[in-house]
């Protein structure tokens, strides 16, 4: 007896039609699950019809199958895009021979060859020794994607459905908001949609605070007049529903929003995702932009990368946006572009670099001076364990003091509390490396020579400061015993980018 419940006989029988077996063997299968169901002793209406139009399919070799229920709009539009499996599809109650007779899905195979190395469509998965290939009691050689074997079945013979129904948007006519651009902000957005119109891989080096979110706006408004359907996909669920806020308010139009926690689909062709969804999408977006791609968790997963590859059309463009790039996203693309000023044309401020600790005078005497000049301190530390030591401490001296981690259930508040400036000192991990703008900032690195702090991380970090036009300045500190390579590489690409925006004359 193979079955437990009854609910695998339905699932072995969509697994069986809709494999790449030998017709005289999906025949000879669905007989035995037959058998093995009469075994069972329990009768089912919906097994019976299923078996029987399946088994007629077959028998007649006809892919049509007949069935009088309709899909489910409400299913479509939370599904559309996506890759779907059988038990996926089972759990959701969907009959799944209307999916097949649907010209909008179409069958694929997740595991297939390419010059006789398997890969995964899924995943992206080229690794050969993470494939693993038997043969089965029907002599088929079977492989399956052991990196996608954790959470999925992935292999060369069960098929997943890819639907990619056509939406009917209700966005007509977008306009430019009111918003003013720089001269060069303006160039690189004509850049941006050159790119696009011609289906290219691109790569906006932008340093934090140049305004990308405005200089993406003219290709978003020329495909989506045209009907064609976007995703914006950030690595952090926060900036998700930050920017789907801005856009919703800038053009007064309705945006997918999809996050692990949050999903709210309207009949949008503008999607707004965390890279993390966008692993469950297949050839379906027009043009796809990512944001922050050197960010966790993004950067360095082989899957989260390998995710808007798969999930664009064939031929279509992809924009990066980044302030720090890596070697490989800027290998990847066909063209770059650099906007190496901000919005408001002042430089970068750059950081200073002082051989010290957090309970040593020169930390005391940067915050008093900030203070005393009216101006609010971040303080970043490398560990959150170290949040509560150093909160401690200058407790001694200040007030309006609080730390904030990724773990903190009053993250939002206290994040709220500087915004409103209820708090003159805020201590912090990497968490707030990005995605926030105070003004009167400056800001101090603690431990800067930290393994966690990356090259990366600390140009995000000195990026907080100097972002408002009435506040462009700022003073940064890196606190280390020694100067390291992130921290050498960092100072010398902040002031790369002062050296390139003097060169080109933008800067005021």
């Amino acid at each position: 007896m193979y079955y437990k419940r009854q609910s695998e006989f339905i699932s072995s029988l969509y697994n069986v039609y809709f494999s790449n077996y030998e017709l005289n063997i999906k025949i000879d299968l669905l007989d035995k699950i037959f058998d093995e169901y009469k075994k069972f002793g329990e009768h089912s209406e919906d097994f019976e019809e299923i078996f029987f139009n399946l088994n007629n399919s077959l028998r007649q070799n006809n892919k049509e199958i007949t069935h009088k229920n309709n899909i489910d709009n409400k299913f479509i539009l939370e599904n559309n895009g996506k890759l779907l499996s059988i038990e996926y599809l089972l759990n959701k109650k969907v009959k799944i021979d209307l999916l097949n007779n649907s010209p909008h899905v179409t069958p694929v195979l997740l595991v297939a060859k390419d010059k006789n190395n398997f890969f995964c469509k899924y995943c992206g998965n080229k690794t050969q020794n993470l494939f693993f290939s038997y043969n089965n009691s029907f002599k088929k050689n079977i492989t399956y994607c052991k990196k996608c074997a954790t959470n999925l079945t992935n292999d060369n013979l069960t098929y997943h459905f890819s639907l990619n129904f056509p939406i009917k948007s209700c966005v007509q006519n977008l306009t430019f908001p009111n918003k003013l651009l720089s001269t060069e902000q303006k160039k690189i957005s004509k850049q941006i949609l050159n790119s696009t119109i011609n289906g290219e891989k691109s790569l906006v080096w932008a340093v934090c605070g140049a305004g990308k979110t405005e200089i993406i706006y003219e290709t978003l408004i020329h495909l989506l007049n045209k009907n064609k359907i976007v995703c914006v996909a950030i690595p952090r669920k926060d900036i998700v529903n930050e920017l789907a806020n801005r856009i919703k308010n800038d053009f007064n139009m309705n945006v997918n929003i999809i996050t692990g926690d949050d999903k709210q689909f309207t009949n949008s062709n503008l999607y707004i995702m965390t890279t993390h969804q966008l692993i469950y999408y297949y050839k379906f977006f027009d043009l796809i932009i990512v944001d922050e791609v050197d960010a966790f968790p993004y950067n360095g997963n082989d899957v989260l990368e390998y995710s808007p590859l798969k999930s664009l059309k064939e031929n279509s463009p992809l924009v990066f946006l980044s302030a720090t790039p890596s070697k490989k996203i800027q290998k990847s693309v066909d063209n770059i572009f650099k906007l190496p000023i901000r919005y408001h044309k002042h430089l970068l401020p750059v950081p200073k670099v002082y051989k010290s600790k957090f309970k040593d005078k020169i930390v005391l005497k940067f915050i008093d001076s900030s203070l005393k000049n009216n101006r609010r301190v971040l303080i970043f530390v490398p560990k959150i364990d170290m949040l509560k030591e150093v909160v401690d401490f200058l407790k001694n001296y200040y007030n309006k003091i609080d730390c904030v981690s990724s773990i903190d259930p009053k993250r939002k508040e206290k994040i709220s509390n500087m915004y409103t400036k209820k708090l003159d000192i805020l201590v912090t991990t990497t968490i707030l490396e990005r995605g926030v703008t105070f003004d009167y900032l400056d800001v101090i690195v603690l431990e800067a020579d930290h393994s966690h702090f990356t090259k990366e991380a600390l140009i995000q970090i000195s990026g907080r400061v100097g972002r408002k036009d009435y506040d462009p300045q700022g003073t940064i500190i890196f606190c280390s015993n020694k100067k390291n390579k992130a921290i050498k590489s960092a100072i010398k690409e902040i002031k790369y980018m002062n050296a390139l925006a003097k060169h080109k004359k933008l800067c005021r």
